[in-house]
């Protein structure tokens, strides 16, 4: 038995890390120990053949850095940390279109209206003879109401009295074909309606899902309270994001008042100088009025409009943005559009469907995955077309799936395209999109940092000049078209409660990086400067994010991104930055990114260190997607050492590190619930290894294998239950069948585990925390009751085993463990000769 796992010294790894690590580990565990702050260390130095150039395969002092973590720690971290779209399929489907050929979104034609969200101020100088007003066509506004849906009321809104409704929603749009409005059918019926006739009758299709019947609306509905103030006051000012459908509402509610002509007039005129637009007998609509501090929508301006529309028989709709600055007690109406499902159904109803249901259409999986989230209406409006198309035979059910990411290329295009978004803007859109799902105040910090890179490229002669105070985070958020969240982080303390955003579109983030990577090449040297920094940052999430933006870019763009990110990390001499190499090639093969597997079998064997140890942490992270190529990699990489030249005062750490791999590959690919059947992974995998215990280079890397795969457990912070023994009491226990060899199979590791020199002590330390954690988990105690008799195969193992379960204490008092009693009576069945008497330790 080794003493150096028995008592570890002051420089040797603490028995079982924190976060799972294994009990001891052989030969002492590089580094410190996890959770342990590490010394301060220098800055990483450059190579001097460049970042793409390799160390000396002799310098092993490069590699003398404090850093250490877990290979299962830092699998566990990648999965906390990575955006939910980057270990789903959805990040797989092409590129820019269908097929995935093209992978950018500059170019093309954009058809339809481009609204970006931003107010739109003009300044006139001169004279003011220019018409400031220009008539809206009553046919567009009928063509509007044909496929106009009205919202429901609110849970817990108000009634149709003067107040204000709802939230705002989320998304805007145009008219048939994106250019106007909501979607759905709309008559002058309803409460108080002018034209009692709809377009169709109320029975023929009532938006179910929203309990409203088209051509109606609800008493206490947005557009009920936006129309009794209309009515009352003649002017009525209506609130939203700039996707909502709002500008189709405004018509809708100039229409259910009688008006039979329409004027749209410049929302560049103060709202002192509308009166002076005003036509008698019209219906006036002003779009995108600017509302701010500075310029505020006052009472005063209100109750003047409203005096001379009496006045001229007249109405007004001001529309404004969803945070407007409006003084007086009128206030303003907060436009809700309701559900997608039922504004799809308002454009279908008009729409030839070669006889199919409406119903039926909604309910297929391609569509009900465009509806999974708020959409602009414009969105839905061109969405509708395309069911339609594939419901007459002309579009497959796979062209229609794809309408999401078309969706989201068509957002990102205008974005980038767009002379209104700032580069401020533009900056915070992509530390957005690379910190999708993440605090809100860690993503404007970091944007704030892009921002000062790109401003070096753009105008490298002036200081980049950040707005302390400058637009909101709701305003920045809504132009984003992201949400605003609570939700508990988990942080090295324990989870505390952040605000998060999150692109409404859970396409738009990976899309938007690839249009930066490859559509605006020359935001690249910015980009990989801003990444770089981002790896080297001390919190977790940071450089994850940076390592699964780097992922996006190598799954479009391996080349380039290998030269400029992955393999300058790989070759760096400090942790973090082979980590975030590890990291993004791990989530790369993730989202099919081409010669993954193939990269690091080539780094595994290397000659240079670094890229061997970068592959090595790979092979931990995306190892159980290709189980058997990986361990036969690590295990070739083990042999190899001996007959590699140079030092070798490191190779057992170098070793520790393949095993420790090897270890975290193998639980997680016996974590699939076929795991331990018939040409499952674990089932084939663990068989395999026994063999190798006999000798040779390939026996002390499956030892230390076997070991580190103890230490892992289901719960945080090592609580719970250890993985491989539930992986052994998950086996089928019949012998000849997979299970049973599995079973026979981790028995037998177990056995050389504490029967070598090396490792006995690391395995005793195991076992007395897997007998811990059966105290209070009757499971473990069941299969720890079916291990142990396997492990009991001579009189001195028996006896080994016998003495730790009579002196395991929990700390409370003298007395052995319950369990632990319980389960040495399991080493001694009835027919056996009579267990010696307990031996208490003094």
């Amino acid at each position: 038995m080794s003493a150096l796992h028995e008592h570890p010294g002051a420089g040797d790894e603490p028995v079982g890390g924190p976060g799972g690590g294994p009990a001891g580990g052989p030969m002492g565990g590089p580094g410190v120990a996890q959770g342990v702050p590490a010394e301060p260390e220098a800055p990483a130095e450059p190579h001097a053949g460049g970042p793409g150039t390799a160390p000396d395969a002799d310098d092993t002092d490069a590699d003398t850095d404090a850093e250490f973590e877990y290979a299962w720690d830092s699998r566990q971290d990648l999965y906390r940390h990575s955006p939910a779209i980057m270990l789903g399929r959805a990040a797989r489907l092409g590129g820019s279109l269908v097929g995935g050929d093209q992978h950018g979104v500059s170019g093309g034609q954009v058809t339809g209206d481009v609204i970006l969200g931003g107010s739109k101020v003009e300044y006139h100088l001169g004279g003011d003879s220019e018409e400031r007003s220009g008539e809206i066509p009553v046919a567009e506004v009928e063509a509007l109401a044909r496929y106009f849906v009205f919202p429901p009321r609110e849970e817990g809104g108000g009634d149709a009295s003067e107040g204000t409704a709802g939230p705002a929603g989320a998304a805007e749009g145009g008219g048939p074909g994106g250019s106007g409005g909501t979607s759905g059918s709309a008559g002058r019926s309803g409460p108080g309606g002018t034209d009692a006739t709809p377009d169709d009758p109320a029975s023929d299709d009532p938006a179910a899902s929203t309990g409203t019947t088209r051509g109606t609306w609800e008493p206490g509905s947005p557009f009920d309270l936006a129309l009794t103030r209309l009515r009352r006051h003649r002017v009525t000012v209506l609130s939203g994001p700039a996707t909502t459908g709002r500008r189709a509402a405004a018509l809708m509610l100039l229409r259910a008042v009688g008006s039979t002509a329409y004027r749209a007039l410049d929302p560049a005129l103060s709202p002192g100088r509308l009166t002076g637009e005003l036509r008698e007998g019209c219906g006036h609509l002003v779009v995108d009025l600017p509302t701010t501090a500075e310029r505020p929508l006052r009472e005063h301006h209100l109750r003047a409009l409203s005096e001379k529309l009496h006045a001229v028989g007249g109405h007004l709709v001001i529309v404004v943005g969803p945070h407007p600055v409006i003084h007086g007690d009128d206030g303003h109406v907060p436009w809700r559009p309701p559900e997608p499902a039922a504004l799809l159904r308002g454009h279908l109803r008009h729409k030839d469907l070669a006889g199919h249901d409406i119903g039926a259409l909604l309910a297929l999986a391609e569509v009900r995955s465009v509806l999974g989230h708020r959409r602009p209406v414009a969105e839905l409006a061109r969405f509708a077309d395309r069911i339609a198309e594939h419901a007459r035979g002309a579009l497959s059910l796979a062209a229609l799936a794809d309408f999401g990411h078309y969706a989201a290329e068509r957002q990102v295009r205008e974005w980038f395209d767009s002379t209104e978004q700032t580069l401020h803007d533009k900056a915070f859109l992509i530390a957005l999109a690379t910190f999708d799902e993440a605090p809100y105040p860690l993503t404007a910090e970091l944007s704030d940092v892009l921002f000062g890179f790109l401003q070096r490229i753009e105008n490298p002669g002036e200081p980049a000049r950040i707005p302390v105070f400058g637009t909101s985070s709701a305003q920045r958020v809504e132009h984003a078209r992201a949400d605003r969240y609570q939700e508990a982080e988990e942080t090295e303390w324990g989870p505390v409660l952040q605000t998060k955003v999150q692109f409404r579109d859970p396409l738009t983030a990976i899309t938007l990086l690839r249009e930066v990577w490859t559509g605006h090449p020359s935001s690249r040297p910015a980009l990989v400067a801003w990444l770089r920094r981002l790896a080297d940052d001390p919190r977790a999430v940071v450089r994850t994010r940076a390592a699964s933006t780097a992922a996006v870019l190598a799954q479009t763009d391996l080349p380039s991104t290998m030269a400029l990110l992955v393999r300058p990390w790989a070759l760096e001499r400090r942790l973090r930055a082979r980590l975030a190499a590890a990291n993004a090639l791990a989530l790369a093969h993730h989202l099919g990114a081409p010669h993954v597997p193939r990269i690091l079998r080539g780094w595994c064997t290397t000659p240079d260190h670094r890229l061997r140890r970068a592959a090595v942490r790979t092979y931990a992270l995306v190892g159980d997607t290709f189980p058997r190529e990986a361990v036969e990699a690590l295990l070739e990489a083990a042999r190899a050492m001996d007959a590699r030249g140079g030092p070798a005062r490191t190779w057992p750490e170098e070793l520790d590190e393949l095993a420790q791999s090897a270890a975290t590959l193998l639980l997680a690919a016996g974590q699939d619930a076929g795991a331990c059947e018939a040409g499952g992974a674990a089932a084939e995998l663990w068989p395999a290894l026994v063999p190798l215990t006999r000798g040779g280079a390939a026996r002390d890397f499956v030892l230390r294998a076997v070991v580190h795969a103890c230490g892992p457990t289901d719960g945080a912070d090592g609580t719970g239950r250890p993985l491989l023994l539930d992986l052994f009491g998950r086996a089928e226990a019949a012998a000849g069948t997979p299970g049973g060899l599995l079973r026979q199979s981790l028995a037998a590791l177990w056995r050389s585990v504490l029967n070598d020199p090396m490792c006995s002590g690391s395995g005793l330390e195991t076992m007395r925390r897997w007998v811990r954690a059966a105290a209070t988990d009757p499971e473990a105690e069941r299969a720890l009751a079916e291990l142990l008799p396997l492990l009991a195969v001579s009189v001195e193992d028996t006896k080994r085993l016998a003495y730790l379960l009579e002196n395991l204490r929990d700390g409370a008092g003298p007395a052995p463990l319950a369990v632990a009693l319980r389960l040495r009576g399991t080493l001694f069945p009835p027919h056996a000769p009579a267990a010696p008497a307990p031996r208490p330790v003094p």
